[in-house]
């Protein structure tokens, strides 16, 4: 799944990750297609579940749940932002809600929906706020959970150590490796994208267009 990569002698400083000096440690870089993939696995999971409306957390719950609207025929998605993180590699003491959900969802049945729980704790002030929104049920899934988290989902797909780097985020995680001192070059051989390492390259490392 995706390429795992052991990381020698580099500080990250992502969340999740336990870093020190000298520790070797794991990015792993997923695809679109293996992405992809491991989603219609979580669906296969839901797919005896019924449920009214997803509720994605933002910002990569909206693209689980797109996925999952479409593999399990659930037309309604409402979306609430939650931060954990200033930054990559930079947590709050805890997550908090920052925009409540764009629908009324009481009495239905509802799914949370994340990428990845790392501590859980995202995912379980999610389901609090859904909870007293008025949803008559309510579940969580996410695609990935850490073999560290408290707050498990209902329902997921795989357990991953070390740091999954999705799709949608290749700009993000380049730009913070590339601060932290790593090359374009090591960033290749990493997995990540050539064609977003070559657009950053042009711009002498920003992202902008």
């Amino acid at each position: 799944m995706g390429v795992i990569c052991e990381i020698v002698h580099k500080k990250l400083g992502f969340p999740g990750i336990p870093v020190s000096e000298g520790a070797e440690q794991k990015l792993l870089v997923l695809t679109w297609d293996e992405f992809v993939n491991d989603v219609l696995q979580l669906a296969r999971k839901l797919d005896e579940a019924r449920f009214d409306a997803l509720a994605a957390v933002a910002r990569g719950g909206l693209v689980v749940a797109r996925l999952l609207s479409d593999m399990l025929g659930v037309r309604k998605i409402a979306s609430l932002a939650i931060e954990y993180y200033e930054r990559v590699g930079k947590r709050l003491a805890s997550p908090r809600l920052v925009g409540g959900l764009n629908f009324d969802i009481g009495g239905m049945r509802v799914l949370v929906v994340d990428d990845v729980a790392d501590t859980g704790e995202t995912l379980k002030l999610a389901v609090e706020y859904v909870k007293k929104a008025g949803a008559r049920e309510a579940a969580s899934c996410t695609v990935y959970i850490k073999p560290w988290c408290k707050f498990k989902p209902d329902y997921y797909a795989k357990v991953v150590e070390g740091w999954v780097v999705f799709p949608y985020e290749q700009f993000e995680t380049a730009l913070h490796l590339l601060s932290e001192g790593w090359s374009f070059e090591e960033l290749a051989a990493r997995g990540l994208s050539k064609a977003v390492l070559e657009h950053l390259k042009e711009r002498g490392g920003r992202p902008s267009f």
